[in-house]
């Protein structure tokens, strides 16, 4: 019988420390939808890690939880179709109500590929040679 594929959200996975918090929050890249703000920056690591912030303007503590373990379920189960050496901050929209599971899933992939696609461009941009400098 074939293993699934290790789908565990160990420490490695996560964004813990106030400092890697405040690094991406500082890279100044954003994307966002009608679920959740996604705060993004490149990392070394070779995989994506995830970092939570849910504020008490969320809602109660079991509202606050609710989110989370949606959001750690969502980049767990999907976390080898998110975009490598990334860390993603997701930041809950004030809805009312948690959104479903599925609802959180497709927000976070769309999300992340908007991420991705936003570091190939600037990838691209460091590497294209500039239009102003003329050959000498």
């Amino acid at each position: 019988m074939n293993r699934p594929v290790n789908e565990k959200f160990g420490k490695k996975y996560h964004i813990r420390r106030g400092r890697e918090f405040r690094a991406v929050y500082a890279a100044r890249c954003r994307a966002r939808d009608g679920v959740m703000t996604v705060c993004f920056r490149a990392n070394a690591f070779g995989f994506p890690r995830l970092g939570l912030s849910v504020s008490r303007k969320v809602g109660k503590a079991h509202i606050r939880n609710l989110w989370k373990r949606r959001v750690r379920e969502a980049f767990r189960r999907n976390r080898l179709s998110l975009p490598d050496s990334v860390d993603l901050v997701v930041l809950p929209n004030r809805l009312g109500e948690v959104p479903a599971y599925s609802a959180i899933r497709s927000s976070l992939l769309r999300l992340a590929e908007i991420a991705a696609r936003r570091f190939a461009r600037d990838a691209a941009d460091r590497n294209e040679p500039s239009s102003e400098q003329s050959p000498s």
